[in-house]
């Protein structure tokens, strides 16, 4: 999966978790990992088959769950007992703790009780642990790094809950989405569930239909109702942030009549000021060997940079122009040899990827461990899947 990916909701008829979790399958999400997983959460068997439909001439993914019956009211702390001992990654627990407690919260206000103390019906229900966590499995899986939305939308009339008939939309809903900008319509079933609610109040920072960048793909849930006044369609659309061309500033200056270890000490004296350094040996005038010396800074770093300059070498002149650059996008991932960690630059640029471990990692590592830093740089090179 692409690096500095975002999943963009466009949320036409509403959204419910099935749905949501609809589209990281369309995205390339295997469901049957899922289903593993809430096997090793819950002990429950499930599975989950996909029907294609079309509605309105569009192909869209609905979800056929199937899962055993059963009567348990599962509080927000067995929830969070539940997900906190299993050994899912550390950023899928916290999303999927960080969902449900959004829920919790909103049911405690409903029902004037804490949080913790609030008996989930619906949402502690068997499907929506698997609509939270496995939407929340998916979105770490495919590599997604932030979502976006358009406008929550919502229905009226009553839908039918462990209460009895309650309005549209449900009480947890509106609690959940307060504070949010939201389109109310004349369709008389619920558009939008507390859990597709939870989703977006987690992960949406702001609501727009307005994004940028590359489109690397799209694709269409449905649900189980067919509406009266829309059709019933949630569309995902995967993008990819552009690698862009940042400017940066060029320093450059000749230097016959300078240590060595001047220059040496340059590297301390500028410290996090410049972006990249480098020497190289020359000849300069009068067919003196020389030190042809070049730092890239960014822009507003020019003057501080000149200043250093000036009092730490015998230059008495600097070169310096703005230019352009590409780099590919960077993120720090972590990976175990010989039971010890070490980091790695993961690199990547529209479809290409790389990894570098970082090298005071490997030298710790094999101070630790007896091997040479090399071997410890080319296992955590190999463990890594590009």
């Amino acid at each position: 999966m692409h690096a500095n990916t975002t999943l963009h909701f466009d949320i036409n008829s509403g959204i419910a978790g099935d749905m949501a979790l609809s589209i990281l399958h369309g995205l390339g999400l295997d469901l049957s990992e899922v289903t593993d997983i809430i096997y090793k959460i819950t002990g429950k068997q499930l599975t989950i088959d996909t029907e294609k439909t079309f509605v309105n001439g569009i192909e869209a993914t609905r979800l056929k769950i199937n899962m055993p019956h059963e009567h348990v009211h599962r509080t927000m702390k067995t929830i969070t007992k539940m997900v906190e001992s299993s050994d899912l990654p550390e950023p899928v627990i916290k999303d999927t703790i960080g969902i449900f407690s959004i829920i919790a919260d909103a049911e405690g206000i409903i029902h004037g009780k804490p949080a913790d103390e609030v008996h989930f019906h619906e949402v502690g229900a068997l499907d929506s642990i698997l609509d939270i966590v496995g939407f929340a499995y998916g979105v770490h899986k495919l590599g997604i790094k932030s979502i976006t939305s358009t406008m929550p939308v919502l229905g009226c009339g009553l839908v039918k809950c462990a209460h009895g008939k309650v309005p549209v939309p449900a009480p947890a809903t509106l609690k959940i989405l307060q504070d949010v900008e939201v389109k109310r319509t004349n369709e008389p079933n619920e558009l939008t569930t507390p859990t597709g609610a939870a989703i977006l109040k987690y992960y949406v920072k702001e609501f727009s239909p307005a994004y940028s960048g590359r489109v690397l793909a799209s694709t269409y849930s449905t649900g189980t109702l067919e509406l009266e006044t829309m059709p019933n369609l949630l569309r995902g659309t995967l993008i990819a942030a552009a690698s862009k061309a940042n400017k940066i500033t060029v320093i450059e200056t000749n230097i016959d009549d300078c240590s060595g270890e001047v220059i040496g000490s340059l590297f301390s004296e500028l410290k996090d000021e410049y972006l990249d350094m480098f020497s190289v040996s020359t000849i300069g005038k009068k067919n003196r060997p020389a030190i042809h010396l070049t730092i890239l800074c960014e822009n507003d770093k020019l003057e501080i940079i000149a200043k250093i300059l000036f009092k730490h070498t015998t230059t008495a002149g600097l070169r310096h122009y703005a230019t352009d650059r590409i780099v590919m996008d960077r993120e720090i991932v972590e990976t175990k040899v010989n039971n010890e960690i070490v980091r790695l630059k993961k690199l990547t640029y529209g479809e290409i990827s790389k990894h570098s471990p970082e090298w005071d990692d490997c030298v710790s590592v094999g101070n630790k461990t007896g091997e040479s830093p090399m071997s410890i740089y080319e296992k955590a090179k190999a463990s890594i899947k590009i």
